[in-house]
Order: C-alpha cells, then sequence, then structure tokens
C-alpha cells in the first residue's frame, strides 16, 4: 500500500479520555503512513503521561490549529512570510484571495498588520499540505473548519464520539452535510440513530468502534481478600459513579468484603466523597484520580467485577460506548452494566457480563452476589469477555477497517 499523508485533527492534545486516538495514530504509524495531530484546542507538548506518544515520537508532528499560531509576532517576519505565501499562491490558483485581503479599504487594520491575509492561508492551508485524508475527531471542530473543508478536495473523514450528536441541532450542521466528500464514522448503532436523527444520510455512516491494544490489556491476575469491583471514568453524572458508590452500599449488607475502587476525576467527585463519609463507607470505597493505561492495567489486575451503572444525565445525555467496559472484558474481568445508551452493545449478555435496566439497584447487588458466589461462572465470562473484544474491539482489526476507509 502507497504511504499515506493524513491530518488528524482533535480538541485536546494529549486527552486522559481519548486514549483510544492515540491507538489509532500508532496502529497508523505502524502501517508506515505519515500523520499530522493538529489542535484546535490546548496542544500540552510536555505531557508524555502516555508512553505510546514518546515511543512513536508524535509530538514531533503535532501543531496547533489556529491562524494566530501561523502568524510570527514579529511583524518583520510576519510581513517577510506573508509575501512568501503571497507568492506561493499564484501557483496555488488562489492569488486574488490573498491580494484581495491586502485591501485596507476593505479589511483596514487587519490588512496593514497582515491579519487577514494569514486567515486566507488557514483558510486554505489542509489544501496546500495536500493531504491525501483529512480525519476530524468530533463533528463540531468540522463545522468550525468548514472554510477549510470547502477547499480541500480529497477524502474526509468525521467522527462523531456522543456529545456532538447529542448537543447541537439538524440546524447547526446544514453546511456540513452539504460536502460529499465527507464519511462519517460513530462507535455504536446507539449513536448512529442519533447522527441520522440530525439529517444525515444512514448509507453515508460506518460504525466503527473506538479501539484498544489488547496486547496491553493483556491480564495477569493478583489473588485478593477481597470481592474487588472497579469503576472507571470522568466522576460526571451519565457515568454514574455514585450510582456505583449507592450500589456497593446496597449489596454491603450481603457481603461485607465487598470493596469498590474508582478511577477518575470530575464534578461529581465531592457528591461521592460526601456519600462516603457520610455512610461510613471509607473502609469498602477508595477514590484514586486520573491513572495512565499501565496503572489501569494494574487495578483491573485486581478486580473480580468492573461496574458500570450508566443513567441518562439532566440534559438527556448518556454513553455512547464506553470504551472501559471493553477493557475490563480483554482483561478477563466480567461486566455489570446499564442499558442505557450504546453500553449493551459492548458485551454479551449473560456470556461476558450482565446489562442491568438502569434504575434496579436491587439487580446490581444480586448479579454481584451471583459471581461472588460462583468462581466458575466468574472465570468463563472472563475468559468470553477477552475472546470477544480482540475479535471486535482490537485496534490492529478496527485499524485495518479504517484504512480501508480511508483509500476507498
Amino acid at each position: 500500500m502507497t504511504s499515506l499523508k493524513i491530518a488528524i485533527v482533535l480538541g485536546k492534545f494529549p486527552s486522559v479520555s481519548e486514549t483510544f486516538i492515540v491507538n489509532q495514530m500508532v496502529f497508523l504509524k505502524q502501517q508506515r503512513h505519515a500523520i499530522d495531530i493538529l489542535c484546535l484546542g490546548e496542544l500540552n507538548k510536555e505531557d508524555r503521561s502516555n508512553v505510546l506518544i514518546n515511543e512513536y515520537k508524535l509530538m514531533d508532528n503535532a501543531y496547533e490549529l489556529k491562524w494566530q499560531s501561523m502568524m510570527p509576532t514579529n511583524l518583520f517576519q510576519r510581513i517577510l512570510k506573508g509575501f512568501s505565501i503571497l507568492i506561493s499562491s499564484i501557483w496555488k490558483r488562489n492569488f486574488i484571495d490573498f491580494i484581495s485581503s491586502l485591501n485596507p479599504l476593505k479589511y483596514k487594520r487587519t490588512a496593514l498588520n497582515f491579519n487577514q491575509l494569514y486567515q486566507v492561508y488557514f483558510n486554505n492551508w489542509m489544501g496546500w499540505k495536500n493531504y491525501d485524508v483529512v480525519h476530524i475527531h468530533f463533528a463540531d471542530y468540522a463545522v468550525s473548519l468548514l472554510p477549510n473543508l470547502k477547499r480541500y478536495s480529497k477524502k474526509i473523514v468525521v467522527t462523531f464520539h456522543g456529545y456532538d450528536a447529542h448537543n447541537f441541532s439538524t440546524d447547526y450542521y446544514e453546511q456540513l452535510r452539504k460536502l460529499d466528500q465527507i464519511t462519517y464514522t460513530v462507535n455504536t448503532n446507539f449513536l448512529k440513530k442519533k447522527v441520522v436523527n440530525l439529517g444525515f444520510p444512514e448509507d453515508n455512516i460506518m460504525i466503527l468502534p473506538a479501539s484498544l491494544d489488547t496486547e496491553l490489556f493483556s491480564p495477569n491476575p493478583v489473588k485478593n481478600d477481597r470481592f474487588e469491583l472497579l469503576f472507571v471514568g470522568r466522576l460526571i453524572e451519565l457515568k454514574a459513579p455514585l450510582k456505583a458508590i449507592k450500589i456497593v452500599h446496597r449489596y454491603l449488607s450481603t457481603n461485607p468484603m465487598v470493596h469498590l475502587t474508582i478511577v477518575g476525576e470530575g464534578p461529581e467527585e465531592a457528591a461521592c466523597r460526601d456519600y462516603i463519609s457520610a455512610h461510613g463507607l471509607e473502609k469498602n470505597v477508595e477514590m484514586f484520580g486520573n491513572r495512565t493505561q499501565n496503572e489501569i492495567v494494574q487495578h483491573l489486575n485486581k478486580t473480580d467485577v468492573f461496574i458500570f451503572p450508566g443513567i441518562i444525565d439532566h440534559n438527556g445525555r448518556c454513553e455512547a460506548q464506553g470504551l472501559v467496559i471493553q477493557e475490563a472484558q480483554a482483561m478477563k474481568v466480567p461486566v455489570v452494566v446499564s442499558d442505557v445508551g450504546g453500553l449493551p452493545e459492548g458485551l454479551i449478555d449473560g456470556e461476558s457480563g450482565y446489562v442491568v435496566k438502569s434504575d434496579k439497584i436491587d439487580d446490581y447487588a444480586e448479579l454481584l452476589h451471583k459471581l461472588f458466589s460462583d468462581e466458575k461462572l466468574k472465570t468463563s465470562m472472563g475468559e468470553r469477555g477477552r475472546l470477544y473484544v480482540k475479535e471486535k474491539y482490537d485496534t490492529q482489526n478496527i485499524g485495518a477497517k479504517l484504512l480501508e476507509l480511508y483509500i476507498e
């Protein structure tokens, strides 16, 4: 296969909650494709918490995608580079747009200080870089790049992740839907239905789940004396960390050996800590902050059951996929999740874990006790879960499908 030049557009990089995108980048690098990481938000080149970022030198080709970042702060250098851009535009066949940006009667001061020229340069930049593929994560970022995308004639992939299908209206995406060179991806059938409801054509939406490295998430279990439960995720309403604590509180009367570890940070942390303190659960529930992938693997090695009781939050949002439940299954840990959003699509109910009606706390407790009481069942579910995830969610398999999409 010919090496592709690929732009991957993100908001913030790196992000602790988007390690699956790093896995995707690593796969592309392993296949000898060239990638640029373009950030519309914060780019923290000092953050190397994900070891793969260092190993594959991802920061070497990471850039802020803002017109201000393309413009030198020194006025002399700005003008010098500006004239170089102007000359290059002659061969790019958009010289008129660039020379017009220097019209002081129309643009006043922004023409004289070359700000307008650099904004035009930004809007043409993707085409000038001659990328074979532009892959934009989060559809609202694609809307913000519409002037650029309208000038880019090659393959565009836009991935919806969840909030971008919930927080915006059909009208918001009207101009994006008019660009016929875009293919859309989503992580679950649940999310696909939401995107179709926004007016996007069903036959142009591909289901491509967030993936994981099943070699990294490979089990090496550690025996312990307690019945260990684990919750991992941002501590926000829709992921329901407080509900996980309430489930443990309910189950504690049946099994005093139960212990819950919560990994993550977020606005629900204070409410979780208050509940733990108010009900004397300090010995049965421990809270940690954010952890690296390797540290999460260590937690999973100590875990008997992973619990994710997601809910529909007060804004109507819920979990679209929940990659962490696939990470748990890859580690041969049975999962118990709610029936909300795309969560039920991410396991084999009754074989690699259980799906529970969201409001049935007693049902969670009963299923936890079933797994506690039957070691053979827990082991067989763990084995089935790893096989399932390796087939459906491994980065090598999902990456191959992504490449097919890039070149079709």
